[in-house]
């Protein structure tokens, strides 16, 4: 790694491992192979699957390149901003859906892990933002 003990970028850095890991790998995975099964049980309906896949595929590409992002020396703002918006969109996304009534059905773990990506969500928006508008300053 580029960085040491003084490394200002440390918090972002974990909540973008973790993020590109939990979310990108974890969730798209999840999303690309689409068992039916596993859905319904815990109580969610994603309609049509290849929507679900297609959604799947784009978590999985943002994160292969939040965790190569995180690897870098210097966190690129465009990285940054990647993160901020699609973890932001995914964050609104659902808490939308909490408001509307839409995860009423949702089983207690399903409910559990749909708290953590959107915490998970949160925590990554709110550490890259700094970044970037530090890094903004300095161009």
């Amino acid at each position: 790694m580029a960085y040491t003990f003084t490394d200002h970028y440390r918090p972002a850095r974990y909540c973008l491992r973790l993020n590109a890991v939990l979310i990108g790998l974890g969730l798209g995975l999840l999303l690309l192979v689409y068992p039916r099964d596993l859905f319904m049980a815990a109580g969610v309906t994603l309609g049509s699957a290849w929507t679900a896949r297609i959604g799947g595929g784009a978590l999985i590409g943002l994160g292969i390149g939040l965790l190569s992002a995180s690897m870098e020396r210097d966190l690129a703002p465009a990285w940054l901003l990647a993160a901020i918006v699609g973890n932001g969109a995914i964050a609104i996304s659902l808490m939308i859906a909490y408001f509307e009534g839409e995860m009423a059905a949702l089983h207690p773990v399903g409910a559990g892990v749909l708290l953590v990506i959107f915490v998970v969500c949160l925590l990554t928006v709110a550490l890259s933002a700094p970044h970037i508008r530090s890094r903004a300053g300095q161009t």
